[in-house]
């Protein structure tokens, strides 16, 4: 679960793309307003997410960013300054990045809109069933728009826009 899968979730479409941009702005806003803090780091903590760090370089061209499972977010420490490049921020605040992408899987999965197997969020912003290709980028597109809104204005427009036109390009 990373940018990159972000960035190629096109098998989404057009039609949902404006849902999970709704749907994972309104998470972060409500979890901002709960929580009453924009540190990404607080708000993990805060949520009860263990975070944790590797340096682990990745496997030839992979690039994986962060992961999360189960209430644990691994960032991959290694693999964080080549977003950092692409994206032309401070490393530090594309860690921040990776790391608000990572908790809005967690918050999606927390939701009250998320139960198994089959979450109601996925079926309000999926018209085409229960395909796991098209959840995972229904969820990747929704935990994209989660993090960008998390972070507000800290993130600079031109790496914002970057991020923006990447899912827009790929829908």
């Amino acid at each position: 679960m990373n940018f990159g899968d972000t960035l190629r979730s096109g098998q989404a479409g057009k039609a949902v793309s404006p849902q999970c941009k709704q749907f994972g702005e309104s998470k972060a806003s409500e979890l901002r307003s709960v929580h009453e803090t924009t540190d990404v780091w607080e708000l993990a903590a805060r949520e009860g997410v263990t975070v944790r760090r590797s340096d682990w370089d990745g496997v030839d061209r992979l690039r994986l960013f962060g992961t999360y499972a189960d209430g644990v977010i691994t960032l991959y420490d290694a693999q964080i300054p080549a977003l950092s490049e692409t994206l032309e921020i401070e490393e530090s605040l594309a860690t921040e990045l990776v790391l608000a992408h990572e908790l809005g899987h967690h918050v999606l999965d927390a939701s009250e809109l998320a139960s198994k197997p089959r979450s109601p969020w996925r079926k309000m912003l999926s018209p085409w069933g229960s395909s796991a290709e098209t959840e995972r980028a229904i969820e990747e597109q929704a935990t994209h728009w989660f993090a960008l809104e998390l972070l507000g204005d800290r993130l600079p427009e031109t790496a914002r826009r970057k991020l923006r036109r990447g899912v827009e390009d790929t829908t």
